[in-house]
């Protein structure tokens, strides 16, 4: 499998080549243009998991749907019997696009609205991140992506990444993804005068040793800003 990102930050897309017997699994909707023949298998999670775990991420994935409004539908696509194909992915809203290897080794944590794609043997299961995690104002669900595979990764602005060793904080508003290795908490900005009125609110604070991925424009921050503007 060969694949380039091209466009980026502001308007990022993936092109993807699939060998024989490849296939790719990507978010619903996510789809620019393919080759012909490429055949296409609509499910809900993905298909690396057995009855009980697609029923539980189902469940999930419902719940997710109405707290966060992201899709729980994917798709895989596979090319024809002994051919090769090739599928062009960007996400709905502009932005960037980052490929992550996974290894086995560790899990890569990943805002729900931002997971784009995955390829081999890659799991994504919904994990519930507690009520400091609802009250964010990201939603109570990321999704934990691990195996080994590929992993498309998209976000509103460009992408960056950060080595954390030891301790960083970032507004709520900009997580994009973070390796498993990461603790994290959800507080204030400051003081309670600081984090009512500083325009900050909360932060999340990530203690370890570990990747973590940003990004450098907020969707709630552009949604307050437009609303107040739009006609009654």
């Amino acid at each position: 499998m060969q694949q380039n990102i091209e466009f980026g930050p502001a308007y990022a897309m993936s092109t993807i080549d699939l060998a024989a017997g490849e296939s790719v699994t990507v978010e619903a909707g996510s789809m620019v243009g393919m080759s012909d023949g490429l055949n296409i298998k609509t499910t809900i999670g993905g298909n690396k998991m057995g009855f009980f775990g697609k029923l539980l991420n189902f469940m999930m994935a419902l719940v997710r749907k109405f707290l966060g409004g992201e899709s729980f539908f994917v798709n895989t696509y596979t090319p024809p019997e002994g051919q090769s194909g090739q599928l062009m992915i960007a996400p709905a809203l502009s932005g960037d696009i980052v490929h992550y290897t996974l290894d086995g080794n560790k899990s890569l944590i990943v805002q729900a609205s931002s997971y784009l794609a995955s390829a081999g043997d890659v799991t994504v299961k919904t994990k519930f991140g507690g009520l400091k995690s609802l009250f964010s104002g990201e939603g109570a669900f990321w999704l934990q992506c691990s195996g080994n595979g590929d992993l498309w990764v998209n976000c509103y602005g460009a992408i960056h990444e950060i080595e954390v060793k030891g301790s960083y904080i970032v507004d709520t508003g900009h997580i994009v993804a973070f390796d498993d290795t990461l603790d994290y908490k959800i507080k204030g900005a400051g003081g309670l005068k600081s984090t009512l009125m500083s325009g900050e609110g909360l932060v999340c604070q990530f203690n370890g040793n570990g990747k973590l991925f940003i990004q450098s424009r907020n969707l709630g921050a552009m949604v307050g800003w437009i609303s107040p503007r739009l006609p009654a």
